[in-house]
């Protein structure tokens, strides 16, 4: 589903263009996620005006959940990514924006979930959604990493 109207809106209120084929991070959500965040913010005001102009319990509960759906979506988006510092480290920011720096021969492996992965770090787990963009740079580090700790078991 593509959101290009609303991508180009979002665009123009924040200033700055976004493409999934030029990504702002090493790793980042694509830009799918912010059409959706704004789509969800939006259904959940107009739902919370009606609500207001004549209350309903069905409408009152669908305008908090979409808001909270649409708010945590534009804070993934906007806030989790990793950007490669050099070849042996790289920054993690999680969906609140909080960084960590982690250094690639730390990684003790990968656990793949359903929808995401988590990646194993020192003493800390970094959150990799299935969706998101991942550079050539990012996934030839990680991938020469898991190489070196399971050898070539292919």
């Amino acid at each position: 589903m593509k959101f290009r109207l609303v991508v180009k809106l979002a665009e123009m209120i924040l200033g700055q263009a976004y493409s999934d084929d030029n990504p702002r991070a090493d790793m980042c959500l694509p830009v799918w996620l912010l059409a959706m965040a704004i789509v969800l913010s939006t259904v959940g005001v107009v739902l919370g005006v009606m609500t207001a102009l004549a209350f309903s319990l069905t409408k009152a509960m669908g305008a908090v959940v979409c808001i909270v759906l649409g708010v945590a979506a534009l804070l993934c988006w906007k806030n989790q990514t990793i950007t490669v510092l050099s070849d042996t480290s790289f920054e993690y920011s999680d969906m609140f924006g909080k960084k960590t720096v982690y250094y690639f021969k730390d990684i003790k492996g990968i656990k793949k979930n359903n929808d995401s992965m988590t990646m194993f770090v020192g003493g800390g787990k970094v959150h990799i959604e299935s969706s998101a963009i991942i550079t050539d740079r990012l996934a030839n580090l990680i991938n020469a990493q898991l190489d070196s700790l399971y050898g070539n078991q292919q």
